[in-house]
Formats: C-alpha cells, structure tokens, sequence
C-alpha cells in the first residue's frame, strides 16, 4: 500500500467522523418519533395576499381527515385576501370542524388583517404578540382606476359598446356614473355586512358597536386583545400550551404538514422550515425522508415531520 493509499483512507476517515454526528441526528429526527408517544398537530401557514382557496381547502381537507392529527395550527401572515377566498377558507374550515371536530388554533406573529383576519375567526383560539397588526375589517375594490380624463388628456377616443346598462360600471375609461356608484357601495356594504357579522359571531363582539372594532382600523395585538378581536397576547409557546389544553395532550407534540410539492429534487435542494442552518444537515434530513419513503411506499400518504419555529 503507498502512502497515497494511506493518505486517502486517513482523509476518508475524517470525513467519515465529520458527516456522522449529523448522519444520526438526521436518522433521529425521522424514526425518533416511532419509539417515543407523541400527538400530532398539523400546521397550516396561510401566507401572503390570497386570490386561490385551492391549495389551502385541498391542505386543509388532509389535515382534518387524518384521524392521527388531533389539531391544526393556522400560521397566519396575511395582509388580505379576496373577499371570496377569504371566505372560502373560514368556511372550509368551519365545515371540517364540523366533519371530524378538532380544536383550531391560530397564531398570528406578524399580520392578520382584512381577509386574513377573516380566516383567522374560523380558529377557536387567536393568539398574537402585543405588536402584531390585526383588523383592517372592511372592504373596498382596490383597483377601480379612473382613466378618461387620461386618455382625452392625449386625445384618444373610446367607444364604449356594451349590452346592460351596468356592464361598463367596471371599465377604467368611462365616467362612472351616480347609478353605477351606488351600485358598487351597495356590494361593498354587503360584504361588509357580512364579514362583520362572521366577526361578531365567531369573536363574540357587539354588532350594534362595530364602529368601535370594524371601521378599517388597524389594531396592535394589545389593542386586538382590548377588543376581543383575539384571545391571548403571546408567542409559540403560548400556542403550545393552549393547543394542549384544547387537544387534551400530556406528552410532546409532533408537528405535520401536508406533504411538499415539487418532487424528489426540487425538496431536496430548497430550504425549508427547519431549525439547522447547516445545508449538510438539510441535505441529510432530506435524504433520509427519501430513504424511508423508498423503503415504506405507505408514508407518501402521510404528512411529514414538521419543525415549529
């Protein structure tokens, strides 16, 4: 044997010794849960302006029908929705509820405001730091530009053809007239109307006082609290132990997801919600997820672990 040979075993050795620790820390954290008890909780982060309920209604439905998962946990960081999927999603979740009862919890760290608020009122428990933003409760058609005097400004000439005396009533290049005003205040006053009713119901707030809480202002979560508009000041680990509480769990907690998309490659090379800022440590997690569900083909169809942070 030359001493290259030697040199490369002794190199391979230490590479060996490097990679290990982190080797059985991954092996841990994907099979450690088969020999501890631990009571899963599924986790929703609801992220971003919405316009599509698809994705959410489609995670939502696996988490509720999986009989193991005794929980769900509404991450919210929403600034708003489309007034329908707003209402798409409080409602999905209040029929699942009713389908496989299962305590919801929402915890809103940063933003919960306008149709996110609204899905957060389907949780039977609200929880937000004292700085966080809450309410913004109203509605308004946010792109209602108004262009004619632009385009005259350049003399172009348009001609608006149309069949119903309020087809136009949306169309940026055409005076809107006081008929078409009060018709697009009258679906915003029933809108409105109704998210303050599901507010009130669902928060147990006075209708006849919504001035006080549903007249477009933004709310600090202390602020919220003061309202009712949410239930606890507070962080995760005041969400763990409401969850507890509401689940009825006495041991540790595992966190599950629905399973990611994208397939094999695209899971293995992107960064998710992990506690490690070691891409070696997220490489191997992810290797021993493909391992297993290479081995057990019957894991695909259940949620994978999830790290609350």
């Amino acid at each position: 044997m030359t001493v290259f040979d030697y040199i490369k075993q002794v190199f391979l050795l230490l590479i060996i010794i490097q990679f290990t620790p982190i080797i059985l820390k991954g092996i841990k954290r994907q099979y450690g849960g088969l020999f501890e008890s631990r009571t899963q909780i599924g986790v929703l982060p609801i992220r971003g302006v919405i316009y599509d309920s698809s994705s959410y209604t489609k995670q939502l439905n696996r988490l509720f029908t999986n009989t193991d998962i005794k929980g769900v946990l509404l991450k919210i960081e929403c600034p708003g929705t489309a007034a329908g999927t707003g209402e798409t999603i409080y409602a999905e979740i209040q029929a699942l509820k009713r389908q496989h009862p299962k305590p919801v919890i929402a915890l809103i760290e940063n933003v919960g405001t306008s149709g996110g608020y609204w899905i957060a009122c389907a949780a039977d428990y609200i929880i937000a730091p004292g700085t966080a933003l809450i309410g913004n409760i109203g509605a308004t058609f946010p792109y209602l530009f108004q262009l004619k005097e632009f385009i005259e400004h350049y003399h172009i000439k348009y001609a608006d053809i149309k069949a119903g005396a309020y087809k136009s009533v949306m169309n940026p290049f055409v005076e809107l007239s006081a008929a078409e005003q009060q018709l697009l205040q009258g679906v915003l006053d029933d809108t409105y109307n109704q998210f303050t009713q599901v507010v009130a119901r669902a928060r147990k707030v006075s209708l006849a006082k919504k001035e006080q809480w549903a007249d477009g202002k933004l709310f600090t979560g202390n602020q919220a609290h003061k309202l009712h508009l949410i239930d606890e000041i507070g962080g995760p680990s005041h969400t763990i132990t409401a969850l507890k509480q509401k689940a009825l769990i006495e041991g540790d907690i595992e966190w599950v997801h629905p399973p990611s998309q994208g397939g094999w490659f695209r899971s293995l090379f992107s960064i998710s919600d992990t506690d490690d800022s070691s891409m070696v440590t997220k490489f191997v997690d992810t290797i021993c997820t493909q391992l297993a569900h290479y081995y057990n083909p019957a894991l695909l169809s259940q949620p994978e672990m999830y790290k609350f942070s």
